[in-house]
């Protein structure tokens, strides 16, 4: 969540709360009901009043909540566009498993976030989810490009796409087994078995280091 949007989000409907108060006061001042005009104009102001409050409390709900769904719209809309940059790229009659494998991968992930997303921000396992649905998506822009810029003529498969595929279902493999141990047990992931979670950092960390640099092996 951007907490600093946030906040310019809350000054904006302070000010505009300000100005309702002030609208109300200055036309409290000009108005009054010792005459039947002035009292047909004070409860028409406070009608007025009332419907700018209503709307204000709307639009408030409505930007606070904008900004903080504003991450998971814009993850969704990032890896809608992943998903649909590896359908389309290069030659699709070639890696037409390979792309289904990565696909599959991600989508698997993606049925756990209700349950991730349920847990404590700063859980343990939440944060290697996170990290992991990060690479998931990092590998298949990665081969996205790779198949965008591969030679379909003559140029011969290196196997960089198929050993992607394999890191990324080991990766989803750990993910499973750390998040079955998170049902297992009621407390929280530090009293997990620790290798599990070793396990999952050294799966992330190998990733990293092979990525694009892997293209020419």
């Amino acid at each position: 969540m951007n907490v600093r949007k946030l906040i310019k989000v809350n000054i904006v409907n302070l000010v505009i709360l300000a100005m309702i108060i002030l609208f109300r006061f200055v036309t409290g001042l000009l108005f009054n009901d010792h005459d039947d005009s002035g009292s047909n104009m004070v409860l028409i102001t406070n009608l007025i009043t009332l419907l700018f409050g209503m709307g204000w409390a709307a639009f408030t709900i409505y930007s606070n909540m904008t900004v903080v769904k504003e991450d998971k719209i814009e993850k969704k809309r990032e890896i809608t566009d992943v998903r649909s940059r590896l359908a389309k790229a290069g030659n699709t009659k070639f890696f037409v498993n390979e792309r289904k494998i990565l696909l599959t991968v991600l989508d698997s992930l993606q049925t756990r976030e209700n349950y991730i997303y349920a847990m404590d921000s700063d859980s343990k396992v939440r944060e290697l989810f996170l990290l992991t649905e990060n690479q998931i998506v990092r590998n298949i822009t990665n081969v996205s490009e790779y198949l965008e810029t591969f030679d379909y003529i003559s140029g011969r498969d290196s196997g960089y796409v198929r050993n992607v595929c394999n890191d990324s279902q080991h990766l989803l493999d750990r993910m499973n087994k750390l998040i079955e141990l998170s049902v297992t047990y009621d407390d929280t992931a530090l009293d997990y078995d620790t290798r599990e979670i070793d396990d999952m950092i050294d799966a992330l960390e190998k990733m990293r280091e092979t990525g694009k640099g892997a293209l020419g092996s």
